[in-house]
């Protein structure tokens, strides 16, 4: 049997040279020079099946390839790193600018992304290259890199449930405060016939609103000492000392506290406070009923005298209304009475001014900085401090150019 072997020969002239970038072991960082020549030079497109620029946004951790180039190159010296704020709402948060041999080699952070720039256009198999040489180029420097690493603060993301539960009881709030007013029923009239359609207009009106307001009600009934309760935690977790923070006992003894008593012990166990809680105030006051009634209501509780609606007396199987009127009228007069919009209106306001009262309680530097994480959906707790800031921008934001090719679109086998 003969086989037959293929070869891709070449002539005389015809080699090709692998491109400098994918010599990863020799970049070294560019000089201040060769990066302003960088950012002034003139730019033309260059393609050759892939390009000379690639988003990378699957094969790539950005804190693994950063803590690679700081570790060899040291701190960033592109040229965005001149011109980004000092904090995390930037579209580039970190570039270097480096060179292999003659060629130019540029590596920036978005928030999720790597792009890679160089000085010569390269197929997508040479890209894929580039791509697992630096990865393989970790270990050589594996004890470097993870220096790095260890310098680094550690964040954990967490979801601020006050910030969540606020917006959907202002939602509810503003819904209860824009229904519509209650429709009349109409009262005696000399033409049958008009009272009979101003009857039919009433009901048509009366049961949507009914439907929508007393459900927001009760909603924001239940949810608003939530909300209270997790602001007061929210101060918990930000301002409580070492020395109860970090003996697991009394930490867990204060966060299960009842309500008054964690009031009472946040500025013994919290840092930042300039007063105690006033116990005197009528927001202490509303705020303790409407955590009586939501403890109430939270654990199903029924009491029919204390939440009795009317008196009907029986005659065996006969009812007898001890309240004359319109029947359907009285129906919805006793919804009206059960889910009472005004007062849930007026303790949600209630429990807002009590959490300023708490926020007043703050000395002026501690105050100004919880007023800029609590409205923070996405806070960050520092992992080995166990402190909660703010960390990222309330928006998220990419860019990409129209012809950006992505790592994984490459026609390539990883």
């Amino acid at each position: 049997m003969t086989i037959v072997r293929k070869s891709h020969q070449r002539t005389k002239g015809q080699a090709v040279k692998e491109p400098a970038c994918l010599n990863i072991g020799e970049w070294r960082a560019a000089t201040r020079q060769e990066v302003v020549e960088w950012v002034i030079r003139d730019r033309k497109p260059k393609k050759r099946d892939g390009g000379a620029i690639l988003a990378v946004r699957a094969r790539l951790k950005p804190v693994d390839i950063y803590c690679y180039l700081k570790a060899r190159f040291g701190e960033p010296n592109g040229f965005q790193n001149f011109l980004r704020k000092d904090d995390s709402d930037n579209w580039i948060h970190w570039d270097y600018s480096l060179k292999a041999g003659g060629t130019d080699v540029y590596v920036c952070g978005m928030s999720r992304e790597i792009h890679i720039m160089v000085g010569e256009a390269l197929t997508h198999q040479q890209w894929r290259d580039l791509i697992v040489g630096i990865r393989t180029d970790y270990a050589r420097i594996g004890p470097q890199k993870s220096a790095v690493l260890q310098s680094l603060e550690k964040f954990v993301v967490f979801q601020n449930k006050f910030v969540s539960i606020a917006g959907l009881c202002a939602d509810l709030h503003a819904a209860i405060v824009d229904a519509p007013a209650k429709t009349a029923f109409p009262k005696r009239s000399p033409a049958a016939k008009s009272r009979l359609k101003t009857l039919e207009k009433a009901m048509q009106g009366v049961s949507p609103r009914a439907n929508d307001l007393f459900g927001n009600c009760l909603k924001l009934h239940l949810l608003m000492p939530v909300m209270a309760e997790a602001f007061i935690n929210m101060v918990i977790l930000m301002f409580t000392r070492d020395e109860i923070r970090n003996a697991p006992e009394a930490y867990q003894a204060f966060i299960r506290a009842k309500i008054p008593d964690r009031l009472a012990l946040l500025s013994q166990h919290c840092d930042g406070f300039a007063r105690d809680i006033d116990k005197s105030t009528n927001a202490y006051a509303h705020f303790m009923r409407v955590v009586d009634r939501r403890n109430f209501a939270l654990h199903g509780n029924v009491d029919p005298i204390r939440e009795q609606i009317e008196v009907v007396y029986f005659d065996g199987r006969r009812p007898l209304f001890n309240t004359p009127g319109n029947h359907v009228e009285r129906f919805f007069e006793h919804l009206e009475a059960i889910h009472r919009p005004e007062e849930v209106v007026s303790d949600y306001e209630a429990v807002h001014a009590f959490l300023w009262e708490i926020t007043e309680c703050l000395n002026p530097r501690t105050q100004a900085f919880f007023k800029q994480v609590i409205g923070d959906a996405y806070p960050g707790f520092e992992v080995h401090k166990k402190r909660a800031t703010r960390i990222l921008p309330d928006h998220v934001m990419m860019g990409m150019l129209p012809s950006m090719l992505y790592d994984d679109d490459l026609n390539v086998k990883w």
